[in-house]
């Protein structure tokens, strides 16, 4: 017997008909009805001892997991504190170190005008200690004669200490200068006699007044 297509098709479109109507049947409560609103168990960190959901010890470790983070909040905030406390401090301290620095600065361009002072007022005293010391000798060579002048000066060069003697020597007046300079002329000695040269060709005050030839044996 043979069967024609169209109804085999016919048939297999009442079998899916059939099967998707009983699927809907059976599961009509889970396509169409709705589902019920399942409450929130807890409203807080803190849990229920008595809810039959957690067991003694399940509860207990969450309450004290709750209390340590707590207890961890109130140190953050503490320590927070604590650093805007050192932060002001510190921001307190640079001001004050700076304000240190430029009083320091100062202290030191006062003291270092002070030493430029010092410095130079000792200098000035030096030169007139000196100046004193110089006039003293120059007297005293007067006084001693051109002998013992003449000598004390020739001492002086060899210890190369000429330019001090010739300090000296210039102190003189021209009629001072005059017998020490025919001494070291006169002398057999011929150092004194070079150290007479030296003297007059240094000591430009002592030309004008002084004829070494006049001075010099014939």
């Amino acid at each position: 017997m043979k069967i024609s297509p169209i109804i085999v098709v016919l048939l297999a479109v009442i079998l899916s008909v059939v099967s998707a109507g009983i699927m809907v049947v059976l599961n009509y409560d889970a396509l169409f009805k709705p589902k019920p609103e399942i409450k929130a168990e807890f409203t807080s960190v803190e849990f229920d001892a008595d809810d039959t959901s957690y067991s003694p010890a399940e509860t207990h470790s969450m309450n004290q997991l709750s209390k340590e983070l707590a207890a961890l909040k109130e140190k953050l905030l503490d320590r927070e504190n604590e650093l805007d406390a050192r932060e002001s401090a510190i921001a307190m301290d640079l001001e004050a170190l700076e304000k240190q620095k430029k009083e320091m600065n100062q202290i030191r361009e006062d003291l270092a005008a002070r030493l430029a002072d010092f410095e130079a007022r000792q200098g000035q005293d030096l030169s007139e200690e000196k100046l004193k010391e110089y006039k003293d000798t120059s007297k005293r060579w007067v006084e001693m004669g051109p002998e013992v002048a003449s000598v004390e000066i020739q001492n002086w060069r060899q210890k190369r200490r000429f330019e001090e003697a010739l300090s000296i020597f210039e102190l003189l007046k021209a009629e001072d200068k005059a017998p020490i300079i025919s001494f070291m002329l006169n002398s057999d000695d011929d150092a004194l006699i070079e150290l007479a040269d030296a003297l007059a060709m240094r000591d430009r005050g002592l030309l004008p007044s002084l004829d070494l030839d006049e001075l010099s044996p014939n």
